[in-house]
């Protein structure tokens, strides 16, 4: 039987449409991406549009990477369909979902370096809100803005770290401009730029770039810490103390130099071990200190030794304190920066117990304890420093008056609010209060 050729175009649509139904997709999920708003933020609860688009604007979808103009690797992270369409979320196992994968520390790392890596924070933040559901989620939170106890490290610093740092931090940061730099952040408060970015002023760069304006409790707290907490008066002079951070100059430099900087141990000269501890450069490379991370710095370590034979200070030297420890921890745990800070000198009522002591305790008690005190002179409770205070030894060393060694020996001398307390102690006649 003869049959009649089929025409080329029927053979190549017949092949087609084979293909297509051995090939078959999933037709691809309707999102819904109706945002479900909430009038009260809830602690443990994550917000994609409070919390988590905030970070995705400021770290990938931006130009060049994740924003519609570029869809590197065909991925999309500026809005909620495209995070649910691209971003490989896993709601079963939110752990191995690419958006959170990819933050990791490999060479493959996204953001990529030299940007920087996303804060822990952040990411317990991403995979908290999958393992919720990945919702398309935000709170109003206007019933809430509790400005009353404004510091930089509980108020500010989460604002930044949501809104700001991805791109003002880090070895290259945008405009230069480091807002983890306290100098950096004094000069933009001294000309208005901080203010007026986040307020969106003529005249200034709208911050969070790309982004909606922060929310007016965002905005006011910053206001209040600015003019108030961080720059008394909004004068912007001096490096005020933050109540949350713990400072190199104030804090550190001086317990170390009292208990370990001493002769045949931590000096310049001894260098015990290879170890020097005399100032913020010999402190970071010999005492093996890890930025951010107390529990692998050799320095913090030796701390919390509990063979005496290994804990520093030797035995027989008195250890630290938990609460100097503690002090040493916190630093490292904030970035071990060579930070200082000239708290408000306040000698309308000074006593003991809140001036004399921690000023002894940080500068002194270090080389005036033990089995051995420099010079014969214990200064390690309220009765030796008395006695101390009552020979004219103690101020005259303080004041570097003459006549009196020097002290605290081989560190800068007091500053003239400590002199000042020390002194009005001693007139007051050195009670223990």
């Amino acid at each position: 039987m003869n049959r009649k050729k089929l025409p080329f175009w029927v053979f190549i649509l017949g092949l087609i449409l084979l293909a297509q139904a051995g090939c078959k997709h999933d037709p691809d999920p309707i999102i819904d991406d109706k945002v479900i708003t909430s009038n009260i933020c809830h602690e443990d609860t994550v917000y994609f549009q409070n919390d988590i688009l905030p970070m995705l604007l400021g770290t990938c979808g931006t130009s060049g990477c994740h924003d519609i103009s570029s869809y590197k690797h065909g991925v999309v992270l500026v809005d909620y369909l495209s995070v649910m369409r691209t971003g490989g979320i896993n709601l079963g196992n939110p752990a191995s979902s690419d958006i959170y994968h990819v933050l990791g520390d490999g060479d493959d790392r996204m953001p990529p370096s030299p940007n920087p890596q996303w804060t822990a924070s952040q990411k317990a933040a991403l995979l908290t809100w999958i393992s919720q559901g990945a919702i398309n989620n935000e709170c109003l939170n206007q019933s809430i803005c509790d400005t009353t106890d404004v510091t930089f490290t509980k108020s500010v610093l989460p604002i930044f770290d949501k809104y700001c740092l991805s791109c003002h931090s880090g070895a290259n940061p945008q405009y230069n401009l480091d807002l983890t730099n306290f100098d950096h952040l004094a000069a933009i408060i001294d000309n208005g730029a901080l203010l007026g970015s986040v307020n969106h002023e003529p005249g200034y760069y709208a911050m969070p770039k790309d982004m909606n304006k922060l929310t007016p409790c965002e905005i006011r707290t910053i206001e209040i810490w600015a003019n108030d907490t961080v720059f008394p008066g909004g004068g912007g002079t001096g490096h005020p103390c933050d109540p949350d951070t713990v400072y190199f100059e104030n804090d550190i430099l001086p317990l170390l130099i009292s208990n370990c900087s001493t002769s045949g141990c931590h000096d310049q000269a001894s260098a015990q071990d290879g170890v020097i501890l005399v100032d913020y450069a010999s402190i970071i490379n010999t005492g093996d200190v890890v930025p951010g991370n107390p529990g692998n710095s050799k320095l913090y370590e030796v701390l919390v030794e509990t063979d005496p034979e290994k804990r520093m200070p030797l035995s027989p030297a008195d250890p630290l304190t938990s609460e100097q420890i503690q002090k040493v921890s916190t630093w490292i745990a904030q970035g071990a920066k060579n930070n200082r800070c000239d708290g408000a000198c306040d000698t309308t009522n000074v006593t003991y117990a809140t001036h004399v002591w921690p000023l002894i305790q940080t500068n002194c008690t270090g080389c005036h304890s033990g089995a051995n005190p420099g010079a014969g002179t214990f200064l390690t409770d309220h009765q030796t420093i008395a006695a101390a205070a009552a020979t004219g030894k103690l101020y005259g060393s303080v004041a570097h008056l003459s006549g009196y060694a020097p002290m605290p020996k081989n560190a800068t001398q007091l500053d003239e609010c400590d002199l000042a307390a020390i002194r009005i102690w001693i007139e007051n006649g050195t009670p223990n209060d």
